[in-house]
């Protein structure tokens, strides 16, 4: 990111297990209690999952009446959600008549995975009867597809698979894309969507697992006020050549931030081992923190960005100046971010 230039976060919009707002996920998250956890199995004999489910959406949104929304999944819909909080209903309107020209960086872990497994189910019962309707909604662009066709824009569209920590490094994209002068703004969005298949999954990294869906989005621009993007991280790969531990020294040692401000941390991760990387980096923190994941439960690839709404939730509000995001991912990655109220 070119430190010479300013860009912002300007919009943020959430939907969680708290609710369907960055609102009703900061107030969750500020009263410190961990959220409802309900148990459920899929048929008998198969492990017995611990889950949270984002509430019923309290009234009909206007998207709902976008004539994709009549058969896409839960993931398209949450971040569709989350995307119009973030740019609020006047900047829609100027997106949808080309007066902005506004990219789209969707992240995942899982990817619409509800119609994906009811798809296959169907071809190896019965490939003949198979529907093709499931099809075009199994893929991991079909997000970010809904959500540009809602702009109205044909402008940049990326889809990144990645683990939790995906959202931070997208918001790097997301400047760069700035600096190329290829769009004016951009709406970085993560979104998952839980089924038996990622449920079952995190079992095996813990049985007191607890998974979540949702999505979280933030509008970045060129702006002189609005929550400045002070510092981004390089994106640390771990693996058999770096720990995960070494990785997130890095990413701490690339803020240069001192023990003060609001740290949004990604503590509370069913590996062991991951949870011990980011405890012990950040162990000599003497601000104020915050722990979405031991709040809302595991989101997979939304995680890193209930992290940022979080943040900016708390920078909005006035009760911070200084946030930093941290997030040591699930399998692949580390980054982090400072952001600060201008």
């Amino acid at each position: 990111m070119n430190e010479n230039e300013q860009f912002c976060i300007t919009g943020w919009g959430a939907v969680s297990p708290a609710g369907w707002s960055a609102a009703s996920l900061y107030e969750a998250v500020q009263a410190g209690e961990p959220l409802p956890v309900k148990e459920q199995q899929r048929e008998g004999g198969a492990p017995m999952v611990r889950i949270r489910e984002v509430p019923p959406m309290p009234s009909m949104q206007d998207w709902m009446k976008f004539s994709r929304m009549r058969r896409t999944t839960m993931v398209a819909r949450y971040s569709l959600h989350a995307a119009v909080e973030a740019l609020g209903i006047e900047r829609l309107a100027r997106v949808q008549k080309g007066e902005m020209k506004v990219g789209v960086i969707f992240c995942t872990m899982n990817g619409c995975v509800q119609f994906s497994r009811k798809f296959y189910a169907e071809v190896l019962k019965e490939p003949s009867l198979a529907s093709p309707i499931f099809f075009p909604e199994t893929v991991y662009n079909a997000p970010s597809s809904h959500i540009s066709a809602l702009l109205l824009s044909t402008e940049m569209n990326y889809t990144l698979v990645g683990d939790s920590a995906q959202f931070v490094s997208a918001i790097e994209l997301a400047t760069q894309w700035m600096e190329d002068d290829l769009v004016d703004g951009c709406l970085v969005i993560a979104g998952e969507e839980r089924d038996w298949l990622s449920d079952e999954a995190l079992r095996l990294f813990g049985r007191t697992a607890v998974a979540a869906e949702g999505a979280a989005a933030v509008f970045v621009e060129r702006a002189e006020k609005g929550i400045a993007i002070k510092k981004c991280s390089r994106t640390w790969s771990y693996g058999n050549r770096m720990s995960a531990m070494e990785a997130t020294r890095r990413v701490r040692e690339d803020l240069l931030v001192v023990a003060d401000g609001l740290l949004c941390d990604g503590l509370g991760k069913a590996a062991a081992g991951l949870e011990l990387a980011e405890s012990s980096v950040w162990a000599d923190w003497t601000g104020s923190r915050a722990s979405v994941r031991k709040i809302l439960g595991e989101g997979f690839g939304v995680t890193s960005g209930w992290q940022t709404v979080m943040a900016c939730e708390a920078l909005g509000s006035g009760e911070h100046s200084l946030a930093v995001v941290a997030a040591t991912g699930l399998s692949q990655q580390a980054a982090g971010l400072v952001l600060e109220m201008v």
